[in-house]
């Protein structure tokens, strides 16, 4: 069993090795600044005022909803070249709940693709995310695709101890490093590529180790396993991605 054990540890580091890492590439520009707002109202809008080269102008903010949370990007395809022009934001804050106005802090053209949560009730911006909210989101993540994987896995007809001691051992660790790196890569136009990449690697070396650790079914039947199970964790995952904040 510790000659298993072990197996499937060297598997995990395989799967480390392999991880992504950020490059540059051509894309469309981030938002000049997000605003995420927790548990908002469905119908809030926000807009951002400011003066460009001694023109006031105002730009309704892009909404994204996911979960808990929605997002409110400022997109100027300009912006990147001629942020010396831009000053004087001021969020517009509106709903049938909630109208008002909030100085925008004075480097907010200066950082850039800056993220800061609004709070409605107290009408406070805070640069960042709430310190809880990546750790719930992450943990619900994980234990959602681990339920999955694991009614397969007992529909598959494993029953021995040893079987899910395994399955346990390699979908925590699989999974974990998995959630962590969308959690710190996944911008929010990659997120999707990094988990469909490490869902690949996770692929692979589920579908080596099951079969190689495993002595309840058949060889060809854990390899089934492991692969409907992914299959299926790739596909709810897809899913939960655009559902949920991270």
């Amino acid at each position: 069993m510790k000659n298993k054990v072990v197996l499937i540890l060297i598997f995990v580091l395989l799967f480390s090795a392999f991880v992504p890492y950020p490059v540059n590439a051509n894309a469309a520009p981030p938002p000049i600044v997000t605003i995420a707002v927790i548990n908002p109202p469905s119908d809030l809008k926000l807009s951002v005022r400011y003066t460009k080269d001694s023109v006031t102008e105002t730009k309704l903010l892009e909404r994204w909803d996911a979960g808990w949370e929605a997002k409110f990007s400022l997109i100027d395809y300009s912006f990147l070249y001629e942020r010396e022009l831009y000053s004087n934001g001021v969020l517009i804050v509106k709903s049938q709940d909630y109208n008002f106005k909030l100085k925008l802090p004075d480097d907010v053209f200066d950082k850039y693709d800056v993220l800061y949560t609004l709070d409605l009730e107290s009408k406070t911006l805070s640069e960042g995310k709430p310190a809880w909210q990546a750790p719930v989101s992450f943990s619900l993540r994980l234990i959602i695709t681990l339920l999955l994987e694991g009614i397969v896995f007992y529909l598959f007809g494993y029953r021995e101890k040893w079987s899910w001691i395994l399955f346990v051992i390699v979908n925590f660790i699989t999974q974990t490093i998995l959630h962590v790196l969308i959690t710190i890569l996944g911008s929010e136009g990659y997120a999707i590529l990094v988990f469909w990449f490490g869902e690949v690697i996770v692929f692979i070396i589920e579908m080596i180790a099951f079969p190689v650790a495993l002595e309840e079914q058949s060889k060809w039947k854990d390899v089934a396993y492991a692969f409907v199970g992914n299959l299926l964790s790739l596909i709810l995952g897809t899913y939960l991605i655009g559902k949920m904040p991270y």
